[in-house]
């Protein structure tokens, strides 16, 4: 026999995971000025980007072989 609880319970978990992905578009983006002190520029990841463009270059000179951080394993092909 098939079991209606665990079929109620798929249709319900189905039914919640489908009515949220229409409230996505009831949101609206944040302009820069509502933002407040999260759009100065000191609260940005990088405070100096030739810093972080530098980094990121040795970063990926040196896992070169590997894609820099997609897969796993260093330059030199062992994994």
């Amino acid at each position: 026999m098939y079991n209606t609880g665990k079929a109620a319970l798929a249709a319900g978990i189905i039914a919640v995971l489908l009515s949220g992905c229409g409230a996505a578009e009831f949101v609206k983006p944040v302009a820069p000025w509502e933002k407040g002190m999260l759009a100065q520029p000191n609260m940005r990841f990088e405070r100096d980007r030739n810093e972080a463009r530098y980094a990121a270059h040795m970063y990926d000179s040196r896992e070169a072989a590997s894609g820099a951080g997609s897969v796993g394993g260093g330059g030199c092909g062992c994994n």
